[in-house]
């Protein structure tokens, strides 16, 4: 069996985004300007960025793989 391959955290970080510009969208006031709630894109993205990041951990790939662990303690490049 191989390992899956890891996801990258851009991908995640612009996945997020999108969310967030679905949902910044659906709150748009155009009274406040475009630059109203830009919480909503930052936070969408930092939250793509973790889910990312959480499955990686859980398959154990990218840099949480034992092995590359193992090659960072022994220092090996």
């Amino acid at each position: 069996m191989t390992k899956p391959k890891p996801w990258r955290i851009e991908i995640g970080a612009i996945v997020g985004l999108a969310i967030g510009c679905v949902v910044w969208w659906s709150a748009y006031n155009p009274n406040a300007g475009l630059l109203q709630n830009p919480q909503l894109l930052i936070v969408a993205a930092a939250f793509g960025m973790f889910a990312v990041s959480v499955r990686n951990r859980r398959k154990k790939v990218g840099p949480y793989d034992p092995e590359i662990i193992e090659k960072n303690r022994r220092g090996v490049l």
